[in-house]
């Protein structure tokens, strides 16, 4: 019943894209960071969250992301854009303000 339950509310959807060595498991981590980021932004545009805590939680899911960026980043081309710091992070892991246009 708990599976049934977690897989409502967190679904994870099949992977269709190459089938290179860990694609798969850098995609399941990618949907699940996509899904929290989801529900915290919900979450901060109603109210229900205050801007600090969710920028908080924020670094910590893309802090969590970063160890499966390693599946990915292949060569150096990869490698730049997985762990360059933000330059205008206070602490060089996520951009302060992100351009929606």
């Amino acid at each position: 019943m708990k599976a049934q339950i977690q897989n409502f509310a967190c679904p994870i959807a099949r992977y269709w894209g190459a089938d290179a060595p860990g694609d798969r498991e850098f995609n399941a981590h990618l949907q699940f960071f996509a899904h929290r980021v989801s529900l915290l932004a919900g979450l901060h545009t109603g109210g229900k969250l205050p801007t600090d805590e969710t920028y908080r939680q924020l670094l910590a899911l893309w802090e969590g992301l970063q160890p499966y960026c390693s599946l990915i980043c292949k060569d150096d081309a990869y490698s730049s854009v997985c762990y360059a710091p933000a330059e205008d992070s206070p602490n060089g892991t996520f951009p302060l303000a992100l351009d929606a246009d």
